[in-house]
């Protein structure tokens, strides 16, 4: 962590501290003031709806200064029929505030003991931004304790090198527009500083003296810092709760690249895409983010389907070429994909046999490549689906999120220059072995070959 990338963290958490007024309303409920067992102090929750309705649904906001009062549009049609619990997290609305360890791990045993005698039994557990990677981490770690799981624009997930690039990108986009000859090396510049200058999380977020003098003991500033650092990959695919996810596609403090990772790897998850949204759908356009929640509270399931791909052989014999294209799109079979001089090309729900990139940058979301990946002066990046063979790298940069890797080896540096791959939220699964989860940036010298 460098203070590149606290500056930026602290700026995505101011991004969503300040709604406009008119949200800025109580939840419909009374309050209430709980001990906290973890960090000492009360705990603000709010409860809502009938006192004798069969099931609860609890909501955890994200970073901000409404803290609970987020869900202020949503508790009303969640009232009508279930029981309703929403709280302030410790340091964050009308709970007491300190300079603690607030992480994901630690808020999900304040949600423990404050919920033990709130909702006995298993509960629909919804939770935005930050607050869905507390709802992440609670499931993890009590997942006898969740009926469903709506995680709705999860900040983090990704690796902070990642999540960081992001950020960068939507500043620079704002500050010289995404078409400046500067936009590219603006941003390498800034994840540079960020991968060659760090500094220890962990000594930050466990030292109160530390985080008094480089966070000022704050609260959101200590929350932000502590979700990105987290490591979901392994908790992710150990995942048994029923789990929708939900986005706007128009966010700019967690990119919906992340939807389709959680998507992705949690088995079974289904992604619901809100055209038009920002980074709060509940707040934006309640009129249609209540009527998906409740759905999926009531057992329907009917806002989609599991969103990975499922795996099976590639159909047919289609091959297609991108020659010094722009923005092509493929789907589907392929039994050869070759781009050569394409840039920003995008795969999406493909299953390919050979896949050749040269001198070109592509996205590839949810899909599978059979055969090894050829890359020569390209960046790729991919989200969700599988390799089942290697990557074969010639001057190539990769960025992997929730992809799951099955060959003997991940990749091979076949160039004369170093190669970087950072792995988010990854895996590594292989026949007759235990998986195992990458959250890591790997650099290759040339002739170098990662395996795990």
């Amino acid at each position: 962590m460098t203070r590149a990338a606290f500056f930026l963290l602290v700026l995505a958490s101011a991004a969503h501290a300040a709604p406009p007024a008119e949200w800025l309303v109580a939840p419909n409920g009374v309050a209430r003031y709980v001990e906290d067992p973890v960090f000492g102090g009360r705990v603000a929750v709010y409860q809502a709806g009938p006192a004798n309705a069969k099931e609860t649904a609890v909501l955890v906001h994200g970073l901000g200064k409404a803290a609970a009062r987020d869900w202020a549009r949503v508790i009303p049609a969640l009232a009508e029929r279930y029981r309703v619990v929403a709280i302030d997290l410790p340091g964050f609305g009308t709970s007491d505030k300190g300079n603690h360890h607030y992480s994901p791990d630690n808020f999900a045993r304040v949600l423990d003991a404050v919920l033990q005698g709130l909702a006995p039994q298993p509960f629909a557990l919804v939770g935005h931004s930050m607050g869905a990677a507390v709802a992440l981490a609670y499931a993890a770690a009590y997942p006898q304790r969740v009926s469903r799981l709506v995680l709705v624009d999860a900040a983090g997930v990704l690796h902070l090198s990642v999540y960081t690039e992001f950020l960068a990108r939507v500043g620079a986009q704002r500050a010289i527009g995404a078409d400046s000859p500067w936009f590219e090396p603006v941003v390498r510049a800034i994840q540079n500083r960020m991968e060659n200058f760090p500094v220890r999380a962990a000594l930050v977020l466990e030292n109160a003296d530390v985080r008094h003098r480089i966070l000022r003991g704050d609260p959101s500033a200590i929350s932000a810092v502590a979700m990105v650092e987290h490591d979901f990959s392994q908790s992710l695919r150990a995942m048994t709760v029923p789990t929708l996810v939900i986005w706007g596609a128009d966010d700019r403090i967690a990119p919906l690249r992340t939807g389709q990772a959680l998507a992705s790897a949690i088995p079974q998850a289904r992604l619901v895409v809100l055209e038009g949204i920002g980074h709060a759908p509940m707040l934006e356009a309640p009129e249609r983010f209540n009527p998906i929640v409740l759905d999926e509270l009531d057992g329907r399931q009917l806002a989609a389907p599991p969103y990975a791909l499922a795996a099976a052989p590639v159909s047919g014999n289609r091959a297609a070429r991108c020659d010094g294209g722009r923005d092509q799109e493929f789907t589907g079979d392929f039994e050869s994909l070759v781009l050569a001089n394409c840039q920003q090309a995008r795969i999406t729900n493909a299953r390919i046999g050979r896949l050749e990139v040269t001198r070109s940058t592509v996205r590839i979301v949810n899909s599978h490549v059979r055969d090894a990946v050829q890359a020569r002066g390209s960046r790729l990046e991919l989200t969700g689906g599988a390799l089942a063979g290697r990557l074969q790298l010639d001057a190539s940069n990769v960025d992997a999120a929730a992809t799951r890797f099955e060959a003997d080896a991940i990749a091979a540096n076949s160039g004369k220059t170093p190669v970087v791959l950072r792995l988010s939220v990854a895996q590594v699964s292989r026949s007759g072995y235990t998986p195992l989860p990458l959250h890591d940036i790997v650099r290759l010298a040339p002739g170098e070959t990662l395996i795990r």
